[in-house]
């Protein structure tokens, strides 16, 4: 039940479903009132609102702050035994069987950043950890889709373990502590930088302290000018921080940090 009301509070709580619900209300105005003074209310409201989350330089300074709150390791990722990568990575199953390829997502960074540290270091153990999506028959799981990737990668099989009953970050955390434990050495954590402070908490909480790898920045170091509206860029940046912050707060009070 928390995983789908999780789902449903993510979607709610976007910026831009917030923006929908008042441009709706002033077109319901528009068409079937003549209250001109309160159309125009809130025609300014709405565009206060875009104004305010196309302010980038604000969305960018607070996203700053959440992608470095924990901050990348320094171990040599030679003498790393395992990474844990977060599950994404992946677009739809069904566009992927039907063109007969993998369709990646915005979070590939993920995936190829392990790729990477393997390059590197042949003998690492590469755990998958959140592909347990269940699809339909026509369509390629996650698992299938990771499996697929990492070997047309190069990856050896034998270097790869498999977490897959998780739905999200505590579940990560949760059932990929038996899995880590069983093995000796030090591990890393690749996921989202914005992401990473819920994720590397919540593995604490677990017990495990792993070695953060972040990833997929979207913000740099120097600040930018002050003067700076994008629509676009600030409507994900903000709907990230609520998403973020929002789960930083329920997994505080539910004990899970």
């Amino acid at each position: 039940m928390e995983f789908y009301i999780s789902k449903v509070a993510s979607y709610l709580l976007e910026p831009l479903y917030i923006l929908s619900f008042f441009l709706l209300i002033l077109i319901f105005l528009l068409l079937f009132t003549n209250f001109k003074k309160l159309t125009i209310f809130f025609a300014k409201f709405l565009l206060i609102l875009f104004l305010f989350f196309g302010y980038t330089p604000l969305s960018n300074f607070l996203l700053n702050k959440i992608e470095d709150f924990i901050k990348p390791s320094k171990y040599p990722i030679q003498q790393l035994t395992g990474v844990v990568v977060l599950g994404a990575g992946f677009d739809s199953g069904r566009i992927s069987k039907e063109r007969n390829q993998i369709a990646l997502d915005h979070s590939v960074a993920r995936l190829t950043k392990a790729i990477e540290i393997y390059n590197k270091n042949p003998r690492i153990l590469i755990l998958l950890s959140g592909f347990s999506k269940e699809s339909l028959n026509e369509e390629w799981s996650e698992l299938e889709m990771v499996k697929r990737f990492y070997l047309d990668q190069g990856v050896r099989f034998e270097n790869l373990l498999f977490e897959n009953q998780s739905r999200n970050t505590f579940e990560n955390a949760f059932f990929s502590k038996n899995i880590v434990s069983k093995y000796k050495g030090t591990w890393g954590l690749i996921t989202t930088a914005s992401h990473m402070p819920r994720s590397y908490l919540v593995f604490k909480k677990q017990g495990l302290i792993l070695e953060p790898i972040n990833v997929n920045y979207r913000t740099g170091k120097t600040k930018i000018f002050w003067l700076n509206f994008n629509i676009k860029k600030g409507l994900t940046d903000w709907s990230i921080i609520f998403h973020e912050v929002i789960g930083l707060a329920y997994y505080k009070i539910t004990n899970k940090i």
